[in-house]
């Protein structure tokens, strides 16, 4: 792993570069986006490579417009209302399209420990060597991103996508110089502040890339950083360009300076 420490007024910043767990790491450049509403699953509209409904009765349902390990055909994405045939019953969906013609659908539906509850997820990311390693990455989407943000957050912002945006983040302590941040969404950014020996992990998902609003998981480690001992977790701030979030330990202002497009495949 590659990291940078970088030493202002205090505050030290190490950008490092992290993957999801057991997922993919870039994009696939021939996988059609798909773009689904589903009011009924609190799920206003979304789009991505995959698309994830979330059931509290049924589980997961994953849906993609080109095959997948796992995935089974499953009609037709036209852009208006489709019916969803899988082994865990029927999905009937609002609405299923891509933004060019019509587009084939493959589908999958599991019940995954941890994964109640209603909503969308979606990313763009596409190496999954086996139907084990993309049900492993989507249960680590809903379960410990997805559902673990704050509530309030996730009422407003109910349709989440994980994609390859780059975050920027600045943090301010005291009237020291601002010390900026920068990484792929859902990497790990670790900084350390002045008079604390501990190393401070933040883990950043964009909420809304216009405003922009981003959720941050944090964690904290007094053994280096790249080592797998088990982290303190000190839960999720929520910041946007006009609203930074304040720590209470250490005393960080956390603010948010832009998220920038996913590189092209």
């Amino acid at each position: 792993m590659d990291g940078r420490r970088m030493l202002i007024g205090g505050l030290a910043a190490i950008a490092l570069v992290s993957s999801a767990p057991l997922g993919a790491v870039e994009a696939d450049a021939t996988r059609p986006r798909l773009e689904v509403t589903d009011q009924g699953r609190g799920c206003p509209g979304i789009a991505g490579a995959f698309v994830v409904l979330l059931d509290p009765q049924r589980g997961v349902l994953i849906l993609s417009g080109a095959p997948f390990p796992g995935g089974r055909p499953a009609g037709e994405a036209t852009g208006g209302a489709l019916s969803v045939s899988t082994e865990r019953g029927r999905w009937e969906l609002a609405r299923v399209g891509t933004a060019g013609a019509t587009q084939r659908l493959w589908a999958a539906a599991y019940r995954l420990p941890g994964t109640s509850g209603i909503g969308c997820v979606a990313f763009d990311r596409d190496l999954f060597a086996a139907e084990g390693d993309l049900v492993s990455y989507v249960r680590w989407l809903v379960a410990d991103v997805y559902l673990q943000l704050p509530a309030d957050e996730r009422q407003a912002f109910p349709a989440f996508t994980l994609s390859n945006r780059r975050v920027r983040l600045a943090l301010l302590q005291g009237d020291k110089p601002p010390v900026e941040l920068a990484g792929r969404e859902g990497a790990t950014l670790a900084f350390r502040a002045e008079g604390d020996a501990r190393t401070f992990l933040i883990s950043p998902y964009v909420l809304d890339p216009e405003l922009p609003r981003i959720a941050l998981r944090l964690a904290a480690t007094d053994q280096p950083y790249w080592q797998s001992a088990p982290k303190q977790m000190l839960g999720w701030q929520a910041a946007s360009g006009d609203q930074p979030c304040l720590l209470g330990d250490p005393r960080v202002t956390i603010a948010v300076l832009g998220v920038e497009p996913a590189p092209a495949p």
